[in-house]
C-alpha cells in the first residue's frame, strides 16, 4: 500500500457532506473560508490555514461561497508510516481521537510547497520512500502544535539533522555512502548521527540505507526484466548475493519468488 493515497490541488467547492476517512485527511486553505465540524468540535479556517483530521474522525465541511475558495488536500495511510519507520507519537497523533480528532495549524502559508510536493510526487508516480518522506515533513508540523509544552531547540535540531540525512540518503543510496563521512560533513560523531537519526525515525542511518535499498531493488526485481546482478549493481549493493541476503532479512522472500510472485 502506499503512504500517500491521495493528493491534489482543487478549486471547485465542497458540500456539506458528513463523512469519515479510515485515513488521515490533511488540508490547506490556499484561499477562501470554511466551517470544519469534528464531533463537538468545529474549526474557522481561512487562507494559510491547515487541519489534520484524524483517521476515523467523522467531519464535515462548508465552504462560504461567497469567498473564491481554493486549496490542497492530502490523504494519508498512518498503518503504512507506522509499519515503515515513524516514532510511536506520530501514529497516536494521527489515530487517537480520544482528546481531539482534528489538529489545527494557523496562518502558516510557507507549509504550501509541501502539500505542492505530495500532490506531485503522488501524480507523478512517486516511489514508498518519497512518499514517506514528504509525508513526514508535513506530519512532523502537526507533531509541533501537539508537542506537550512546545518542543526543545535540541529536539528541533535532531529532526533537521534526521530529515537533511534521510533525504541525502534517499538521493544517493545506489552510490558507496559511508555513514562515517555523512557525520564528518555535519561535524557530528557517527556515534550521534546515529543516537539522534534513532530516536528521530526507528532505525539507525544504516538500517535506513539498507531499507532504502531493498525497497528500491525489489521494484526492479517486480517490475522490470533487469537481471539481479545489474538491479544489485545500480542499488547499491557489493553483489547480488548480498543483496539476495539483505531482501531476504527484511521480506522474507528470495529475489526469485519476489519476481515470479502473483500481483
Amino acid at each position: 500500500m502506499a503512504v500517500i493515497e491521495h493528493a491534489g490541488y482543487y478549486e471547485n467547492p465542497l458540500h456539506k457532506v458528513s463523512h469519515t476517512h479510515t485515513s488521515c485527511e490533511i488540508m490547506h486553505i490556499v484561499s477562501g473560508q470554511i466551517c470544519l465540524a469534528a464531533g463537538d468540535e468545529t474549526a474557522a479556517l481561512s487562507d494559510g490555514d491547515s487541519v489534520l483530521i484524524k483517521s476515523r474522525q467523522r467531519h464535515d465541511v462548508t465552504v462560504n461561497r461567497d469567498k473564491e475558495y481554493k486549496r490542497y488536500i492530502t490523504v494519508i495511510n498512518p498503518w503504512e508510516i507506522k509499519k515503515l519507520l515513524t516514532r510511536p507519537e506520530l501514529f497516536s497523533m494521527l489515530t487517537d481521537t480520544s482528546k481531539s480528532g482534528i489538529i489545527v495549524i494557523k496562518n502558516k502559508p510557507d507549509i504550501r510547497p509541501g502539500f505542492e510536493k505530495m500532490t506531485d510526487i503522488f501524480s507523478g508516480g512517486g516511489n514508498i520512500y518519497s512518499e514517506l518522506s514528504a509525508a513526514l515533513a508535513i506530519v512532523s508540523e502537526f507533531l509541533d502544535i501537539v508537542r506537550p509544552g512546545g518542543e526543545k531547540a535540541p529536539e528541533r535540531a535532531g529532526r533537521v539533522l534526521s530529515e537533511k540525512v534521510r533525504e541525502y540518503i534517499e538521493q544517493n543510496y545506489a552510490d558507496n555512502i559511508k555513514i562515517a563521512d555523512i557525520a564528518a560533513e555535519n561535524f557530528i560523531s557517527e556515534g550521534y548521527l546515529a543516537h539522534v537519526f534513532k530516536a528521530e525515525t526507528g532505525m539507525s542511518p544504516r538500517e535506513y540505507l539498507t531499507y532504502i535499498r531493498c525497497t528500491r531493488a525489489c521494484e526492479l526485481i517486480r517490475y522490470t526484466a533487469m537481471k539481479f546482478s545489474d538491479i544489485a549493481d545500480v542499488t547499491g549493493f557489493c553483489c547480488a548475493n548480498d543483496m539476495s541476503r539483505k531482501i531476504r532479512e527484511y521480506y522474507g522472500l528470495s529475489p526469485t519468488e519476489i519476481r515470479f510472485a502473483s500481483p
